[in-house]
């Protein structure tokens, strides 16, 4: 081998290291409870074994009320390999304001609301909407986004996860 050759090698195993070092590990989704605006309450324990796509969002949001009918595709789509949207309404909307926009809107998943902002602080102090976490079946966020829904990597993503055991 050339010393130009052994250059690129050594060059693209540092790269490799670099990028093994500096990739997030999985972290464990953190326990918290879901308020929905229909009054029921969905828990960490009882999202287990399935994935979670969680969308934290605003009514003053442009990009979040478009992201909306995507979230509910998403929703209805994955359904079969066991996806469950959760909208998160952040702390500083009303939830008065957020009953009307999910009333207007009609999003096919449930919306959850952050009065006091535990959700937020849980999922590590989210200040921007769009801020999106995709939970594995095990419990894992596998990636977290802000801004514009990816679709794309969400589908191929959850495409990757065991599919949960029917009953």
């Amino acid at each position: 081998m050339n010393g130009r050759a052994a250059g690129w090698v050594l060059g693209a195993l540092v790269v490799a290291a670099t990028v093994w070092l500096l990739w997030p590990a999985n972290r464990p989704m953190p326990d918290a409870t879901f308020n929905l605006v229909d009054g029921q309450r969905l828990s960490s324990a009882d999202l287990r074994g399935r994935p979670v796509l969680i969308n934290f969002w605003s009514v003053s949001c442009g990009v979040c009320l478009r992201d909306m009918p995507r979230l509910t595709r998403l929703h209805e789509t994955l359904g079969e390999r066991g996806l469950v949207v959760i909208g998160v309404a952040m702390p500083h909307d009303p939830p008065p304001a957020v009953i009307a926009t999910v009333k207007e809107r009609e999003p096919g998943y449930p919306i959850a609301v952050d009065v006091h902002g535990e959700l937020s602080r849980a999922f590590g102090d989210v200040s921007v909407t769009p801020t999106t976490f995709l939970v594995d079946p095990d419990g894992n966020i596998r990636f977290s986004s802000q801004g514009p829904l990816d679709e794309p990597r969400i589908r191929a993503t959850v495409a990757t996860f065991r599919t949960p055991a029917a009953g």
